[in-house]
């Protein structure tokens, strides 16, 4: 009796995308994948990611998902996306995180939400054409994505100020500590 040769897999954890849009989007479609489409909830088409588990840690989960999220900002601007997009881009990991400190609501959310995903899909849009030339960032390109992720990360560093406050507050109250 002779034991069947193993069959070989082939195993492909991201789908081909064409050369074009290969080297500049690698960052966003790995961010897009870990924080927002790792895994597939049995049964459906419906797929998340890292972003609604880390917001179950309070305060510093929302705060490190929104940092993941903000590397997109940075490709996006390279790539000379427009300003107005990338202002988009930014208010989607800020609506993200500002929603995302309501614990509970903040999880289902971010499910249903997947920011990552949808950077990464305006990314795709609005990233000129590989024909086009080449597509290098200004200063003023840099200055503004600088700016957005200091309003971004402003906010979001008073929100997790109030979310451990909050957090502060509740574990007095279970624990009765005065």
């Amino acid at each position: 009796m002779t034991t069947p040769k193993p069959k070989l897999i082939d195993f492909e954890l991201l789908p081909h995308e064409s050369k074009a849009e290969g080297g500049a989007q690698a960052v966003p479609r790995i961010i897009a994948l870990l924080m927002d489409d790792l895994f597939r909830v049995p049964g459906t088409s419906r797929r998340f990611g890292l972003n609604p588990v880390l917001d179950l840690i309070p305060a510093i989960g929302d705060a490190s998902a929104a940092v993941v999220s903000a590397i997109t900002l940075f490709v996006a601007a390279r790539n000379r996306v427009p300003k107005v997009v990338i202002t988009r881009m930014g208010l989607n990991i800020l609506i993200n995180a500002l929603i995302g400190i309501i614990p509970g609501v903040g999880e289902v959310f971010a499910f249903w939400f997947r920011p990552s995903h949808r950077n990464y899909e305006l990314l795709k849009k609005h990233t000129p054409s590989a024909s086009g030339g080449a597509n290098t960032s200004t200063r003023n390109d840099t200055v503004f994505i600088f700016a957005i992720i200091a309003v971004v990360l402003s906010i979001f560093t008073v929100c997790v100020i109030a979310g451990l406050f909050v957090s502060l507050l509740l574990a007095r109250a279970l624990f009765g500590h005065p």
